[in-house]
Parts: structure tokens; sequence; C-alpha cells
């Protein structure tokens, strides 16, 4: 009787766990998505009233100006942020391929473009004057206007952050240099993992290892001792993690966001467009993109765990 209750507020405990962070992942996700909103707006009521791109007739204006700036600032934001909470693209996009983001990226800014013309149109008979606001010609203009001031900004923005992570890879390419074969001491069950910042430096357990999933600049990493299930965040890229443990037998990299130790792999379920895989002791399950397919299948034949 004292197993079974030891057992199960330990079951308690792990959902518990997982169920807290579900919610601050969600909560991550929910204010990564809020900030962006906010600069939507913010970039589209400065270039608004500072700019008056588009003809305004002013004795059509129900308001002042700068409300109805406001109102057409508004509303865009409020829509990336519904669309983004019912897609759930942002929740999502660590599970899917380089090639796949780009097409949900391109699909999901089309989209909500659109909406955003469509729902400018629908406002034009609360803020303007004009016995047209029905007709087909406003509802044209309204989503062309959008696509082209919405296209203009996002190519801006897209091309703004690819800069600025190729400046991060670049960084972290130059760390890795300098981290020589004699900076990894290795010991029988323990590697000293080096990270960006010296105080970040950790040890790590190849036995225990279950798979690493990234974070950003973090890692979280899944082990198991004694049938007791860790998670643990780090402040190092995966690339560098990896780099790191890449003599070590069983370690391989099966997503752009996930590394694993396919000795640890319980099941394998999935086709030729990927796996899932999971793991005893958690209800977690990583991803295989299709990409990896050939050296997963490999090694996982080579281990005879087929």
């Amino acid at each position: 009787m004292t197993k079974y209750n030891e057992g199960r507020n330990t079951k308690m405990q792990y959902i518990t766990g997982l169920g807290k962070q579900m919610y601050l992942y969600d909560i991550y996700q929910l204010n990564k998505t809020a900030k962006m909103a906010g600069l939507l707006f913010s970039v589209t009521l400065l270039f608004l009233f500072l700019f008056k791109p588009f003809v305004v007739n002013e004795a059509e204006l129900k308001y002042s100006y700068l409300f109805i700036c406001l109102v057409h600032a508004v509303s865009p934001a409020l829509i990336f942020i519904g669309y983004f909470k019912i897609v759930g693209y942002v929740k999502n996009e660590e599970l899917l391929d380089n090639g796949q983001i780009t097409f949900h990226l391109f699909f999901s800014l089309a989209s909500i473009f659109l909406i955003i013309g469509v729902v400018s149109f629908l406002l034009r008979d609360l803020i303007y004057n004009n016995p047209d606001n029905w007709s087909l010609r406003y509802l044209w203009e309204e989503i062309r206007n959008t696509y082209l001031a919405g296209g203009l900004f996002s190519s801006y923005f897209l091309f703004a952050n690819y800069y600025f992570r190729s400046q991060e890879n670049r960084k972290q390419e130059y760390n890795l240099q300098e981290i020589k074969e004699n900076d990894i001491q290795v010991q029988p069950d323990v590697v000293f993992i080096k990270a960006h910042v010296r105080m970040d430096d950790f040890n790590f357990n190849p036995s225990a290892f279950l798979f690493a999933r990234a974070e950003g600049n973090y890692i979280e990493i899944t082990t198991r001792n004694s049938d007791r299930l860790k998670k643990e965040l780090n402040r190092i890229s995966l690339k560098q993690f990896e780099l790191q443990i890449s003599g070590i037998d069983n370690l391989i990299r099966c997503h752009r966001t996930y590394l694993i130790n396919i000795g640890q792999v319980n099941h394998v379920s999935g086709n030729s467009q990927g796996y899932l895989l999971s793991f005893q002791g958690t209800e977690e399950t990583v991803p295989v993109s299709r990409n990896n397919l050939g050296i997963f299948d490999r090694l996982y034949k080579e281990l005879g765990m087929d």
C-alpha cells in the first residue's frame, strides 16, 4: 500500500510538473505574440499618422484623423493575436521542418493581410461618411492597400530578422571554434560541457540522457535516473551542445530542435513523412524529421531495435 501511494504521488508530481511546464510555455508563447502585436500596433499607428500614405478626404471623416489611425492600428494587432491564438502556429512551429515553416509563415501573412483588409472595409461605414462605403471598389482598395503596406513592412522585418540571426550564428560559430578537444573533459559517466559563458558550464551524463530540445539560446535536457525523470534548462545552443557530444555513441540530431539518445527510444510510430519517438517514463514524444529518417533508421537497425 505504501509503495502504491509513493508511486501515485510520484506520478502526480510528474503530471503537476508537466502541467506547470506546459502552462509556462503557453504564457511564454502568448507573451511573444503579444509583443509582436504591440510592435505591429506601434508601427502601423506611426506610419499612418506621420506619412498619410493613402488618400484621405478630410470631409468624409466622422472623427479626428488620429482616432481613425488608432482604429486602423488596433484592428491589425487584435487580428494578429486572434489568428495565432486560434491557428497555434507560434506554438507548434518547433515541430515543423524549415520548408514547412517557410510555407506556414507566408501563408499566415497572406491570410492575416486578407482578414485585415476585409475588416478595414467593414469598418468604413463606422468612420467614414461616404455613400459608396459598401462598394466593391473600396473592398478592393482596402485589401490592396493592406497587402502593399503589409508586404513592405513584412519584407523589412523578415530581412532584419534574417540579418540578426545570421550575426548570432556567426558569433556562435566563432565560439565553437574556440572549443578544443582538450577542453572537453570526459569521465566514465560524465562529460564536461562548455557553454557560451563559463558560469553556465555543466556536467552531462550520457547514460541517463533521453533527449534535448532547443529553446532559443537554451536547451532543455531530459534525463532519467533510477526511473526518476529530470528536466534541466541550460544556456547553450543545441548546435554547440551537439558539437561537444558528437563523439558519444547513440546521440544523434533527429530534428531541427531535438537531439536524442537513440538507445533510450522505447517506441517508434509514423511513416515516410516523419516519426514520433516515445521514451520510458515520459509521455512526451520527440519528432524525427523527414530529412533525418535515413540516419535514424540506419542507427536504429544497427542497435537491433527495429
